[in-house]
């Protein structure tokens, strides 16, 4: 009897640790179905391709739908989709870092594991503000070596899109930057709007006053005949 429960505790502990291995802790995705990402590449990553476009066509709870298009250094476009669930260990392959480093969870915190499909299982270790695709945003990042070169990845806290990736190896560095998307945009920085306003009610002010003083001549000029 003893045996038998011995026997059954060990098949528990061994479903319940595939369970756990079979599914990755995913927070809620940050991009909606329509918002796209384009990045550029500096370094030899321009070898490989000029730039690289990311859509996201279709999103249910972790199953993201991705369409990718490369253009590649002979002016060619290259397009490739794939649909993965991002709960479990599927990754989308792209060029130079595959879609596990170019979407992660949102709203992520220093501390948060993170994984990254070639990379394996890794930790954001810091939050700040970078300038991304010309809007000062919140991120978060994660820094690591691998294959003797030094990787660092940050990523947009409130969509989860990465904003840029770096790989070094000595002297070398090759970095792919987000310049484009349709998630958030420039805007117009508040004291601009602010300088505007101004102008605008001191130009009014001034008319207003223009023409008070020619209606005031006129009145004269009607009394004095």
């Amino acid at each position: 009897m003893k045996g038998i429960n011995a026997v059954t505790l060990v098949m528990f502990l061994y479903f319940a640790w595939v369970a756990n291995v079979s599914a990755l802790p995913y927070h809620d995705l940050g991009v909606k179905s329509g918002n796209w990402v384009q990045y550029h590449y500096q370094g030899s990553f321009s070898l490989t391709a000029r730039w690289q476009k990311v859509e996201f066509l279709s999103i249910a709870e972790t199953t993201v739908t991705v369409c990718e298009t490369t253009l590649m250094p002979n002016g060619m476009e290259v397009n490739q989709t794939k649909t993965i669930d991002l709960a479990s260990f599927d990754d989308f392959p792209m060029t130079p870092f595959s879609l596990r480093v170019l979407l992660v969870s949102a709203d992520l915190k220093t501390g948060d594991p993170v994984y990254l499909g070639q990379f394996g299982n890794k930790t954001i270790v810091g939050e700040t503000s970078r300038v991304c695709a010309g809007v000062d945003r919140k991120v978060v990042y994660s820094n690591f070596i691998s294959e003797e070169r030094q990787y660092t990845f940050y990523w947009d806290q409130k969509t989860g899109v990465l904003t840029e990736g770096t790989a070094t190896f000595g002297s070398v560095s090759e970095v792919l930057l987000a310049t484009e998307t349709n998630m958030w945009s420039g805007g117009v920085e508040w004291w601009l709007l602010a300088i505007v306003g101004i102008v605008i009610v001191c130009a009014l002010i001034a008319s207003r006053k223009s023409t008070s003083q020619k209606s005031r001549k006129k009145v004269n000029i009607s009394s004095r005949s």
